[in-house]
């Protein structure tokens, strides 16, 4: 049932946002077929989940902050469109075993690893949960920018890089590993940035 409600969600919103906020779409070619992997990007706006998914072959399940679930008929609306709750502020081990579920299960998990939105596009530091995430799961993690801000008409890029290499860190989870494997998805998303000047 979830699944269809994104799906027709998907479709009834596509035209809209491409007539409002087109995008120039490059590298999605990086998202796996199928199996489970991890879409990481840079967070702008509300909207970037929107502007993600309608331009991605696979349905994508969201990580999402759970204050928006704490409207019931909203959460509703946020879970049939296969997000889910994670807990910013502490430390959400049902938000982790969900992530590990999704991407176990082969599905592919959208996280926004600075943790707050950017409006202005700056380079907030990214959080190591998603690397905790990324090392437990050794799934492919795809890195994600989109070059906001967004501007109605304006022709906003969305790139996927290929999958960031974290095989060297085996599966170890000490702070100091967890740290240098977020800072390497931070490198890959933020790379894709300089091409807005090309």
């Amino acid at each position: 049932m979830a699944e269809r409600m994104y799906d027709f969600f998907v479709g009834l919103v596509r035209p809209i946002y491409s007539l409002l906020y087109p995008v120039k779409v490059e590298g999605v070619e990086n998202v796996p077929a199928e199996g489970g992997c991890l879409l990481c990007a840079n967070h702008l706006s509300n909207r970037d989940p929107i502007y993600i998914a309608i331009r991605t072959p696979r349905r994508i399940r969201f990580m999402a902050k759970i204050e928006l679930f704490k409207f019931k008929p909203l959460g509703a609306a946020i879970r049939g469109l296969l997000a889910f709750p994670v807990d910013r502020g502490h430390s959400d081990l049902n938000a982790i075993r969900t992530a590990m579920k999704i991407l176990n299960d082969g599905h592919v998990l959208g996280v926004f690893p600075q943790g707050t939105r950017s409006k202005d596009n700056s380079r907030l530091p990214m959080l190591n949960g998603v690397s905790m995430i990324a090392l437990r799961a050794q799934k492919p993690v795809i890195p994600v920018y989109i070059g906001g801000p967004y501007k109605l008409f304006r022709r906003t890029p969305l790139r996927f890089g290929p999958p960031v290499d974290l095989s060297d860190f085996g599966r170890r989870m000490d702070g100091e590993t967890l740290t240098a494997a977020t800072h390497r998805i931070e490198e890959a998303v933020w790379s894709m940035e300089s091409e807005n000047n090309q």
